[in-house]
């Protein structure tokens, strides 16, 4: 099992998500992509149109987090058997709150406008990068169910990593759920590893800035899923985790497989759906928690939690290099391993970090 609580732990059940058998095959193949040359495919106009709409689809809907997570919603709506898009869209979720927590008045105010932007743009640009990267995997997947016809050799043409070609393939064929996810995961988190992360000034500045430290020492490094224990719960509860680390990418692989563990769980997956289906994300704290948190700043007996709208305008991002990211298998060494997670219920840790911020902010203003 995960055995972390505020920094995670590589205690993990030492067996693959694949047959023995299966996992050979599919490290094989891997090894074989990396191989392969790099020259252009020759497409028909069909397969260019085909690669021109999806393209255009994911510029429409990534414009900002919001326009995301609804996407993400939406395709898990029409193909509930890709369970990553819902984790997606849990996690989009809290980056929205992440973004708007920069202007409301728990974290906001503990930091001036510079680092307030510096840390929105981080979050943005993850965001952006990792939804830039992964819809339009989703889109051909679905265009490939529709026509019963496999397009994976496409994701060539929208630069799309050789690790994810193997893992459609095998995944079209078996619809085994939590390979793929651990496949978007481990491809996800390579990503941005490449593409954000060890771009110069990252890590070398922002991991040691103001803005990170209070981010990650002062609270409001969860990664929540409301939900209610009953069906007669007045308020939602809180399952998730509280990341410590962010910087590491192993670690950030083991978040995502323990996150996947915890929604897609008896106990969790059926309140959190509801929760998002009911309630539209506007990235404010208030759409689970209306009770603490305020949409507006007028209301001073709750704390402030802007929606993204109001917090943040929409940003032009850069678009990646082409890239790919794989270029050893030591990199997807294991990346088929299981990982869980069993003690999700965190909402007292969230409360305590937020009544603590609140005393702070008081101390401070």
């Amino acid at each position: 099992m995960c055995g972390f609580i505020k920094s995670l732990s590589s205690k993990t059940e030492n067996f693959s998500i694949l047959k023995e058998k299966e996992r050979e095959r599919i490290y094989s193949q891997l090894q074989k992509n990396l191989e392969t040359d790099n020259s252009p495919i020759v497409t028909t106009q069909k397969e260019r149109q085909l690669v021109e709409r999806v393209e255009n689809k994911t510029k429409i809907n990534n414009v900002n987090n919001v326009t995301r997570t609804k996407a993400y919603l939406e395709f898990f709506n029409r193909n509930p058997e890709i369970h990553w898009a819902f984790l997606a869209h849990m996690v989009s979720r809290n980056g929205g709150y992440h973004m708007t927590d920069l202007r409301g008045t728990l974290v906001g105010g503990l930091l001036d406008e510079e680092k307030r932007v510096d840390l929105f743009h981080f979050l943005e640009h993850a965001n952006y990068l990792i939804f830039q990267d992964a819809y339009p995997q989703l889109l051909l997947y679905e265009e490939s169910k529709q026509n019963n016809s496999s397009y994976f050799y496409l994701l060539k043409l929208l630069h799309i990593s050789k690790f994810m070609y193997t893992a459609w393939e095998y995944f079209f064929k078996t619809k085994n759920s939590a390979f793929i996810t651990y496949s978007l995961i481990t491809n996800e988190q390579n990503y941005i590893e490449k593409h954000l992360f060890s771009t110069k000034g990252i890590k070398s500045s922002l991991f040691h800035t103001l803005a990170f430290v209070i981010q990650e020492k002062l609270g409001f490094t969860h990664v929540i899923f409301p939900y209610k224990r009953n069906l007669f719960s007045t308020n939602y509860s809180l399952a998730g985790l509280e990341i410590h680390d962010f910087s590491s990418i192993q670690k950030r692989i083991n978040i995502g497989k323990c996150l996947y563990s915890i929604l897609f769980s008896k106990k969790y997956y059926k309140s959190c759906l509801k929760f998002a289906t009911n309630q539209p994300h506007t990235a404010s704290r208030s759409d689970y928690w209306p009770h603490i948190f305020s949409l507006t700043s007028y209301n001073s007996a709750k704390s402030y939690s802007p929606p993204l709208e109001v917090a943040w305008g929409n940003i032009q991002n850069k678009s990646p290099s082409t890239v790919d990211w794989f270029q050893d298998i030591n990199q997807i060494k294991d990346f088929d391993r299981y990982l869980s997670y069993i003690q999700a219920d965190i909402t007292k840790n969230v409360l305590s970090d937020v009544k603590f911020l609140s005393t702070l902010n008081k101390i401070i203003h």
